[in-house]
């Protein structure tokens, strides 16, 4: 392989990215759109690949190894130097191994994975997929069945900066609150879950909206956030917050879609090969 050209979708976390630290399941989309990457391998006796977390970089590197891949790789494209690299990097040199048991192989090298290393690795494996993922820190990944394609509205904001901490900054001030938070939020997430796979965006409005409520009561988020999504007309919006992705998500009333919003549906297709 000299080059290739590929399409990788976009992955937003839906649910349950900001308590991931917590234990709390993850849930992760493709969208309806994507980056154009190309992927260069260059001969070399070492495996070198372009991932800027240490952590996920070696875990990547290891698996990669253990599927034969080696040499220097290049990813160029729109995505470079953005938040978005990593995770579209390791969607990209996760394709070239053409595992079809990766959901079952990688997580194992992810137990200790902090959890924003967590998060842009369960975005890169919902990007490989296509469709929707459930995942868990120390666990893995979960495919989850769904004919969902939406519509979604996302408004992404400018990146802030994050207390790497929050959930155990909580635990440790608010012990007696912080297990019934945990839990609450475990199932909200798995709400989400069974909203997608009956199709219910009401359900999965209302989840986003409770899980809003939980940002706010930790101190994730402030009063101007809930001002902001208060004022979309939605079935229930949520802010996406990890350092990666800052973003207002909703689902739109019908027939009602807000005009700084992106909207776009759930796409099942998952990182292919393209031509030109």
């Amino acid at each position: 392989m000299d080059a290739i050209r590929l399409d990788v979708p976009f992955t937003v976390p839906l649910l349950g990215e900001a308590f991931v630290e917590a234990g709390t399941p993850l849930l992760t989309a493709a969208l309806g759109f994507s980056w154009r990457v190309t992927v260069k391998k260059s001969e070399s006796q070492r495996l070198s690949i372009p991932i800027s977390s240490p952590y996920l970089k070696k875990a990547l590197s290891k698996f990669l190894a253990s599927q034969g891949i080696e040499g220097c790789y290049s990813i160029t494209g729109p995505h470079e130097k953005g938040p978005d690299q990593d995770f579209v990097n390791a969607a990209s040199l996760l394709y070239l191994t053409e595992c079809d048991a990766i959901e079952a192989a990688f997580p194992g090298l992810l137990k200790r994975a902090g959890p924003w290393d967590f998060v842009t690795a369960a975005r890169a494996l919902t990007s490989l997929s296509g469709g929707i993922v459930a995942s868990r820190q120390g666990e893995g990944f979960l495919s989850v069945e769904s004919t969902t394609f939406g519509p979604i509205c996302l408004r992404i904001l400018p990146s802030r900066r994050l207390d790497g901490t929050p959930v155990s900054r909580f635990s440790k001030e608010f012990p007696a609150l912080s297990d019934p938070m945990w839990h609450l939020m475990a199932h909200l997430v798995l709400e989400g879950v069974g909203a997608l796979q009956r199709n219910d965006l009401t359900a999965l409005g209302r989840a986003f909206s409770l899980e809003v409520s939980l940002l706010y009561a930790t101190g994730q988020i402030g009063i101007a956030d809930l001002q902001r999504l208060s004022e979309i007309r939605s079935l229930g919006s949520k802010i996406v917050l990890c350092p990666a992705l800052v973003a207002d998500v909703a689902i739109p009333v019908e027939g009602s879609l807000p005009d700084d919003f992106q909207v776009v549906r759930f796409s099942y297709e998952g990182v292919k090969e393209i031509e030109g």
